[in-house]
């Protein structure tokens, strides 16, 4: 093999791991476009369903009661399932008032 064609084979190996080194990145930044979308819908959501959960607390709890400053998951848990009857909640009303009371 001659010198001409070696550098010929260089180049086009260089040539060859550009495309690859391109490709890669391009698809990692695309991945990491697509986790920060996921991830700023999740939290949308997240406040959508807070915002609900306070809505339906002010419709059947705000009644008799006042939102409680802080209450731990399994105290919220124990006070909405105790609660459930008498405030006719569905359980989907549940779950909305879980997330404004224990986020």
């Amino acid at each position: 093999m001659n010198y001409r064609s070696f550098r010929t084979i260089a180049g086009l190996c260089v040539l060859l791991v550009c495309m690859i080194v391109c490709t890669l990145a391009a698809a990692q930044e695309k991945q990491a476009k697509s986790q920060a979308v996921s991830s700023a819908d999740t939290q949308d959501k997240a406040s959508s369903q807070t915002a609900a959960g306070e809505k339906l607390f002010r419709t059947h709890c705000g009644r008799c009661h006042n939102p409680p400053e802080s209450l731990s998951p399994r105290e919220a848990r124990a006070v909405v399932r105790h609660m459930r009857v008498r405030a006719t909640l569905t359980t989907g009303d549940e779950r909305l008032i879980l997330k404004f009371l224990a986020p």
